[in-house]
């Protein structure tokens, strides 16, 4: 098809000149060879300007079908990672990436070139597709700095009615506002909020299938994963425990569900739960895993705040505790509490409404203990019970671009938390 629009167009271009010959052939006007010559790379040039306009048109609409604008989220994903989803068709391009420099009080300043990501994503027709995340940390991929490549996300979608789809593969698993949702656009903060990184903890992945739909004003998920690992299961908490689909032990999976209301304009409430065991026969118990959390997010005019609880329990901790040899304050916590608030006021919206850019200051308070409770004979240490205060400024000078300045000030009962100031840019496409 592209051929035979190419050749229409030289054919069309090449119509008129020709014309033009044959009516001054006929009218025998006589031209030298230089007036012929002029005339011949008139028209060469005249036919060259517009083959690079038909060039340059289907090569519009080509990239277009791979890179396609950014547009709002679908079932919880990032509008970009969500682009395949708006694609008519093949293949779908998208992207984000981060960048910190932190200064450490009382320990060593740094810069890291945080992650750089690739979505690519094929429709392979209006029913089916596949969507993936490719994510290099740390500005490298070898071992050395803890950098690293890994699949974020990597899974096929079907739909099975205008209500319902199918969707299996390496999953996020759907908890809070980040786990799914963790394009650097898409919260304030340079670093993502600490009572998710820790409780949830985000980001998240599992192998494992689940279906997910909407039902009036509500949006739903729910899938079956394989479980965390409780042989990784620390004081300070259990992040460790992911397997992140990377040669997973499957001896036992785990349920997560969840549920976002939409049915007022200015007000979202969700909430999930994750239960399954955690043993995977590496610890001699079962170690029954449930977390549960429950959010909010609420708008009004150039004003936003975000409110988050997360709770964690776990049975047989004590006979893991054996099994790991733990003793005293580093027992694993039967019970894992936290939660966060945070305000935010886009000033620049409040100036000129429907402007792009953003400048939001913000504040985020939050306060987890990943040993909440601890198994009797066993004591809890207080480094683990933190506090988090941040403040700062997010400014977008356009949608898919954003510069971050704040300071995050820590106390724990330890009182050795190191305060940090972070600056930091991130991007989508």
């Amino acid at each position: 098809m592209q051929h035979l629009f190419t050749a229409t167009a030289c054919a069309l271009s090449c119509a008129p000149a020709f014309a033009q010959q044959e009516s001054s052939a006929a009218q025998g006007a006589p031209q030298s060879l230089e007036e012929r010559l002029t005339k011949l790379e008139r028209e060469n040039g005249e036919l060259a300007r517009k083959l690079g306009l038909v060039a340059d048109e289907l090569e519009k609409q080509e990239l277009g079908n791979v890179i396609q604008p950014l547009g709002q989220g679908i079932s919880g994903m990032g509008p970009a990672a969500s682009k395949i989803y708006q694609s008519p068709g093949g293949v779908s391009i998208g992207g984000y990436g981060e960048a910190l420099f932190t200064e450490n009080q009382s320990a060593a300043d740094e810069a890291d070139a945080l992650r750089t990501v690739l979505y690519v994503g094929y429709k392979f027709d209006e029913n089916w597709l596949f969507n993936s995340e490719l994510e290099f940390e740390h500005g490298q991929a070898g071992e050395s700095k803890n950098g690293e490549v890994a699949v974020e996300f990597a899974y096929l979608d079907g739909r099975l009615s205008d209500a319902v789809s199918l969707r299996t593969g390496v999953l996020l698993v759907p908890m809070g506002f980040i786990n799914e949702r963790h394009e650097p656009t898409t919260f304030v903060s340079t670093n993502r909020p600490y009572v998710e990184r820790n409780l949830l903890p985000a980001t998240w992945r599992e192998l494992g299938a689940g279906f997910w739909g909407t039902a009036g004003s509500v949006d739903w998920r729910a899938y079956a994963i394989t479980g965390l690992d409780a042989f990784d299961f620390k004081a300070g908490g259990l992040r460790d425990g992911r397997q992140n689909a990377a040669k997973a032990v499957a001896e036992d999976f785990a349920l997560v569900g969840r549920a976002d209301w939409h049915a007022l304009e200015w007000l979202d409430l969700s909430g999930s739960v994750y239960w399954g065991d955690s043993g995977q026969g590496r610890v001699g118990a079962d170690v029954s895993t449930l977390i549960w959390e429950t959010h909010a997010e609420a708008r009004w005019r150039s004003f936003s705040a975000r409110a988050l609880y997360v709770q964690s329990e776990l049975d047989d901790v004590a006979a893991l505790n054996a099994f790991k040899g733990f003793t005293g304050n580093a027992s694993v916590g039967e019970r894992q509490v936290g939660g966060y608030v945070e305000v935010a006021c886009d000033l620049l919206a409040a100036l000129d409404v429907g402007t792009k850019r953003s400048l939001e200051p913000f504040v985020r308070l939050e306060t987890y203990d990943t040993q909440a409770s601890v198994p009797s004979g066993f004591s809890s240490n207080p480094a683990n019970d933190v506090d988090v205060l941040t403040f700062g400024v997010a400014y977008r000078p356009t949608d898919a671009i954003v510069f971050k300045l704040d300071y995050s000030d820590f106390d724990n009962g330890a009182n050795n938390a190191i305060d940090r100031l972070t600056l930091g840019m991130g991007f989508v496409f």
